[in-house]
């Protein structure tokens, strides 16, 4: 076609043309073959994963509730708001591994979680459906048994590692009840401060300059900007050493999900590969 820029390239895996344009990133693989790479490897990811990434936002807000005890007070004001940049982060890495599983068959689970952003919508329906859904049904939608279930549907799994599982999935309910529990006014402040750290929210020590709204000595705040409201979003944290303690409580116990969460897929996934060899 006269004028057309196209260039054409080869996918990598079934050698298929691909067409691209001279501005664009040069393809590495048709759309189908990425996908089946990436799901090829989603059981190596989520394994992968389980060992560090789970619980880096849990050791970061850890060390910098540490930190905090013999920090100055500016200083302090930035560990509290490290923590809670940290509470945000396992938030949404929890909830975005719950919508990944369940995506799978459909999207790959690398795709799903990596490409997943928490906003105001993801955060209050998460925390609506821990308080509402039947636990029988969360479970099922994960592709997972409820702890006395285990036996029945993996008869063939050694006795220690049926335990193990179901040790597991039971902190894991009891964790999601708690984290449930939090109620629907945590959800609201998550989603705003998670929408100001994709924004690029900015740390201040003093707000009252903003229609009045000041600060406490003892609190720090991330203010962004909402464009569609044309107002300043303000999310105050404050310094006090007790309620940051709730708060890496909290850190803990989302990553706890997400560890037991991948371990309880893992294992599903390893007796399904079992009883397919034995048959």
């Amino acid at each position: 076609m006269p004028g057309d820029a196209s260039l054409e390239a080869t996918c990598r895996d079934c050698g298929r043309p691909l067409s691209f344009h001279a501005h664009e990133t040069r393809p590495a693989r048709c759309a189908e073959c990425f996908d089946g790479f990436l799901q090829a490897r989603d059981i190596e990811f989520l394994s992968s994963y389980a060992e560090l990434g789970v619980t880096s936002r849990r050791i970061i807000a850890e060390t910098c509730l540490r930190a905090l005890v013999t920090g100055s007070p500016p200083a302090r004001k930035v560990l509290a708001m490290s923590i809670m940049e940290q509470y945000v982060h396992a938030a949404g890495d929890l909830v975005g591994l719950m919508h990944a599983l369940r995506q799978r068959g459909r999207q790959p689970i690398m795709r799903a979680f990596l490409g997943f952003k928490l906003d105001r919508a993801s955060a209050v329906a998460f925390f609506q459906e821990l308080a509402t859904t039947p636990q029988t049904e969360l479970m099922a939608s994960l592709g997972l048994p409820m702890p006395d279930e285990i036996p029945a549907r993996f008869p063939s799994l050694p006795k220690g590692d049926a335990r193990d599982l179901k040790r597991a999935l039971t902190q894991m309910l009891g964790d999601l009840k708690h984290t449930g529990d939090m109620g629907e006014g945590v959800a609201l402040a998550l989603a705003q401060a998670a929408g100001e750290s994709r924004a690029g929210a900015a740390m201040t020590k003093q707000s009252a300059w903003l229609d009045n709204v000041g600060l406490k000595p003892n609190q720090v705040a991330a203010i962004a900007i909402d464009e569609q409201r044309r107002t300043i979003n303000i999310t105050a944290i404050s310094v006090d050493e007790k309620r940051l303690q709730n708060i890496v409580s909290v850190i803990g116990a989302m990553t706890n999900i997400s560890s037991s969460l991948i371990y309880g897929v893992l294992t599903v996934h390893q007796e399904s590969e079992r009883r397919q060899a034995r048959l």
